[in-house]
């Protein structure tokens, strides 16, 4: 079972891959009933804490929790933050999310840890950002690793599923590289201009700033994965859109 802090915030980046999993089948729980009222000897599958704080968020009120209330020994923990994470990092959320990090690695639990690059996908805020044709900064030179966000489900999957070893940390950034003037280019072709508005900058623009180029390697070789081509799958969402439409 995959346990939260109360819901996620709606719409969030941790909402949408939630509601992903759980239509795959994953059960969601509220940590704080079922990691403490369990009875002694009942059968469980071994519970997950999913915790992933959005960039605007109580991160804090995540670390707290972990160090006042220790889950069972049992539990394991599935951290996402995002790409840029780092305790010497301008953005305060990144700073946070590596202070999150160090309190999951110090908690003695079995820690995964999946640092997101920007997510597209069809409703994804970011892709919708780009299809109404926003302003980009510095003529949108930000060079970027976006991943897929049916991609991250499938890896989220893999990992609950035990398809893969609960270990470690890695950046989960697609292996291709795009400007963020490429991406809008690619989102424009996507179907007419959306209103504007439309979306939003998920991550925001500061922290893409500090992005650096990821390896996708380790994370796609840990979790037996192949990714298709970005172009390809963009053109697939259109020809999805265009029949729902129709």
């Amino acid at each position: 079972m995959i346990l939260t802090l109360g819901p996620a915030r709606s719409g969030s980046t941790g909402d949408r891959l939630l509601r992903a999993l759980e239509r795959r089948g994953h059960a969601i729980g509220d940590a704080g009933v079922a990691l403490h009222a369990a009875e002694p000897g009942a059968p469980a599958a071994r519970p997950t804490l999913f915790l992933c704080p959005v960039p605007d968020g109580p991160g804090a009120e995540l670390r707290a929790w972990l160090g006042e209330r220790a889950p069972a020994h049992d539990a394991r923990l599935l951290v996402l933050t995002r790409l840029g994470t780092h305790p010497d990092a301008r953005s305060a959320g990144l700073r946070d999310c590596w202070a999150l990090e160090e309190t999951a690695r110090a908690s003695g639990l079995a820690v995964l840890t999946l640092r997101l690059g920007p997510l597209l996908g069809p409703e994804s805020p970011l892709w919708l950002r780009l299809r109404c044709g926003p302003r980009l900064p510095r003529r949108g030179e930000q060079l970027l690793n976006p991943v897929v966000e049916g991609d991250v489900v499938e890896t989220l999957d893999r990992a609950l599923s035990d398809r893969a070893e609960w270990r470690g940390w890695y950046e989960v950034a697609g292996p291709e590289v795009w400007s963020l003037h490429e991406l809008a280019a690619l989102a424009r072709e996507a179907g007419p201009p959306l209103a504007p508005g439309a979306g939003a900058w998920e991550p925001p623009l500061g922290e893409m700033e500090e992005h650096r180029l990821a390896e996708a390697g380790p994370w796609l070789a840990h979790f037996g994965l192949s990714v298709g081509p970005l172009a390809e799958q963009a053109r697939a969402w259109r020809a999805v859109e265009e029949r729902s439409t129709a």
